[in-house]
């Protein structure tokens, strides 16, 4: 299952018009018709450009961000939909405009992308109006109080099937706590050393307890590799698991699955983060798989099964 099969670089106007060209031409001129004089105006040459390109360095996706906190010609050929590069696109311009200091972002969202946008904070204002016959609404962003990015919900458990790379940390964090807030009752984790930067936080953990508290039926159950570091430094799910005994267990795995080199988050049946190497930031993340959900959830119960309680975690004093 690939993870990284794009990258997301800053397009320099006009050295890469051509490969900008290739995307915006086939999505907005051919596919949604808009004039090809309106697709090219005198903001290009100012903008701030993203490309996101395959393995093959050829271009998939396009976003612009303009000086006046506008953004705009976020577009992604249609066969690499649904992959996530729309998410990755539009964070990185959000997260360039708040590096440059700009503290409002603007856009104009065709109709049937608002619940998309909506996801980061951007809220609809004013009537429905054309842009080349095509409906659209103004939204807008503010930076000041908006909820913690570890507090976005980026889609719906169960509902979307949307791909997200996660090459950062940070993604990885936005994502585990999303999905496990939204869980109803069970949460399974195969992990080398519990990961501390994704799993040690407070937002992990607050959601964690939150699904443990949720319902009689809540079930928790944690596979943990090495438990070296956890001995040494300490962890909060540890400590929860502590406390709560009845709902989460932790288990050290066998010696035929010390050597399982994947790394993943089970969420009720159809959720999951995904990563082949534990050493190796990047990874995925699906809000609705239920196919790939059940192969994982196979190789997660063959471990719990051989697997022993974790007796040193257990008397660990936190």
């Amino acid at each position: 299952m690939a993870t990284n099969d794009f990258t997301i670089r800053q397009a320099i106007w006009p050295d890469d018009r051509e490969l900008l060209r290739q995307v915006r031409e086939p999505v907005f001129v051919k596919e949604q018709g808009v004039p090809e004089s309106m697709e090219w105006d005198d903001d290009d040459i100012i903008a701030y450009h993203l490309l996101a390109l395959n393995n093959h360095q050829q271009p998939i996706g396009t976003a612009r961000l303009l000086g006046n906190g506008q953004i705009g010609r976020m577009a992604v050929l249609s066969e690499w939909r649904n992959r996530g590069i729309g998410t990755a696109l539009l964070l990185e311009l959000m997260q360039q405009a708040d590096r440059v200091g700009q503290d409002r972002l603007f856009l104009h969202a065709q109709t049937t992308a608002e619940s998309f946008y909506a996801k980061f904070g951007f809220i609809a204002k004013g009537e429905v109006f054309y842009e080349a016959d095509i409906p659209h609404r103004k939204m807008i962003f503010s930076f000041t109080n908006q909820p913690r990015e570890d507090e976005l919900t980026l889609a719906t458990l169960g509902e979307d099937d949307e791909l997200f790379q996660m090459n950062r940390v940070e993604d990885h964090q936005i994502h585990a706590t999303s999905m496990v807030r939204q869980a109803k009752r069970y949460l399974c984790l195969f992990s080398y050393d519990l990961d501390p930067a994704v799993y040690d936080t407070e937002s992990f953990h607050d959601a964690v307890k939150q699904l443990a508290m949720r319902s009689k039926f809540s079930r928790i159950r944690i596979v943990v590799q090495d438990n070296s570091r956890i001995v040494q430094q300490g962890h909060r799910l540890v400590d929860l698991a502590q406390r709560l005994p009845s709902v989460i267990e932790i288990r050290k795995p066998s010696d035929e699955h010390l050597d399982i080199e994947e790394n993943f988050l089970l969420v009720d049946d159809c959720g999951y983060l995904y990563k082949q190497q534990a050493s190796n930031v990047r990874g995925t993340a699906r809000y609705n798989n239920r196919h790939f959900v059940s192969r994982l959830q196979t190789l997660f119960d063959e471990a719990w099964e051989y697997g022993v309680p974790d007796r040193e975690l257990s008397r660990l004093h936190l």
